[in-house]
């Protein structure tokens, strides 16, 4: 087996792993024989990955797949993502790390912490390592029994721990070391004429993962309040507009030189909003009730045509100031509110979208503004809209 300076210049890592060698080519690397096997930490703005090389040597063929969690650990935000410092669990924060850096992977690993180990507390597929944290001090407090043994992780943590302690730096260096790495392993890929193998960076496009550690598409730190939401929409269809039809006020003699200006929509018109209902098991009929009163307030400021949807459409129709009964009660699935043809159909303004955030979302936003209202606490990756919070 090659040791790791060999594994890391060989051309069969270059190509099936170009973006995770470009991370690996920008970390220093440290032999320490005081950790088990590998661990990352930040001093200052640089990178160190930590290399126990007799551990190693003793079990090589996990090498492969502890380097990789390596650089999930560092291309997750988790030496220097503030909303990942200082938890009140810190023992769940570790967890929640070590669950996502062995995410993906595929090559061997030392008796992994998998995913599928924790799905009967709501962890699954794409949710950050926050959401993670979240839903495992979630299950704790509904038993405190639960998740009090202390797990064996693949790598050692205490190097990021005591980075940590040291202080984080005041700009974030993640992105720009993601940056450098994507710049990186593109020009190899144009060199070797093709896409390689794994195209891939912790399970996300690498742009897509650099937008997420940018914070481009994180939802707004501030909810949006629902009603604010709605004189925006109303505001939009009266917004002014230049016109030639009409004289300029300030230069009324200048007609054909110099538009006037004209409101858009009339004075007195509403606007016309899909709510989409999220009718699925996930949603508590305590939940359901809360909603039903905010429709009664919604209504008066605007035309409200109900879509009730679980992992389809099930029930579409306008809203008549009561809401009884729901059908669906399935899965979750987020994306046929959004289908064109339907939102063509019902020739609406935007979307209100009631929803705890549990299921598939399309990849691109609709042409109308959207708000999604979710339950209090709850993190939603969807990068597009705006949110609101349902107390």
């Amino acid at each position: 087996m090659k040791s790791l300076a060999e594994l890391v210049a060989s051309p069969g890592w270059l190509a099936r792993y170009p973006y995770y060698a470009a991370v690996v080519a920008r970390l220093d690397l440290v032999e320490d024989p005081s950790v088990d096997s590998m661990g990352v930490s930040l001093h200052g703005r640089r990178f160190y990955l930590h290399v126990n090389r007799e551990a190693l040597a003793r079990r090589p063929e996990f090498t492969l797949g502890i380097l990789l969690h390596e650089v999930h650990h560092v291309v997750l935000g988790h030496l220097t993502d503030p909303a990942l410092s200082d938890p009140a669990h810190p023992e769940l924060m570790e967890l929640a790390k070590e669950i996502s850096a062995n995410e993906w992977i595929t090559e061997p690993l030392p008796s992994p912490i998998t995913l599928a180990s924790f799905t009967r507390w709501g962890l699954k597929r794409g949710q950050s390592t926050r959401e993670r944290y979240l839903r495992l001090v979630a299950a704790r407090e509904a038993d405190p029994s639960t998740l009090q043994a202390t797990p064996r992780f693949v790598d050692d943590h205490r190097p990021q721990q005591e980075g940590r302690a040291r202080g984080v730096p005041a700009v974030d260096p993640t992105p720009a070391l993601v940056r450098d790495a994507i710049a990186a392993a593109g020009e190899r890929r144009e060199l070797d004429g093709g896409a390689p193998e794994h195209a891939t960076l912790a399970g996300r496009e690498p742009g897509r993962l650099l937008e997420l550690l940018e914070g481009a598409t994180r939802a707004p730190d501030k909810p949006l309040d629902w009603r604010a939401a709605l004189e925006r929409f109303v505001a939009d269809r009266r917004s002014p507009d230049h016109t030639w039809s009409r004289p300029n006020r300030r230069f009324p003699s200048r007609v054909g030189e110099v538009p006037g200006r004209a409101w858009l929509g009339r004075v007195d018109s509403r606007p016309r909003l899909l709510v989409a209902l999220d009718t699925s098991a996930s949603i508590s009929d305590a939940a359901l009730a809360e909603i039903a009163r905010h429709l009664g307030e919604l209504a008066r400021h605007a035309e409200l045509i109900v879509a009730e949807i679980d992992a389809e459409i099930a029930r579409v129709g306008p809203f008549d100031g009561v809401l009884r009964e729901v059908v669906g009660r399935g899965g979750t699935d987020l994306r046929p509110a959004f289908a064109p043809s339907f939102l063509a159909q019902l020739a609406v303004d935007g979307v209100v979208y009631f929803t705890d955030g549990d299921g598939p979302w399309p990849e691109a936003p609709p042409s109308s503004p959207v708000l999604w209202v979710l339950p209090e606490g709850v993190e939603f990756a969807c990068p597009w809209g705006a949110r609101a919070t349902l107390g």
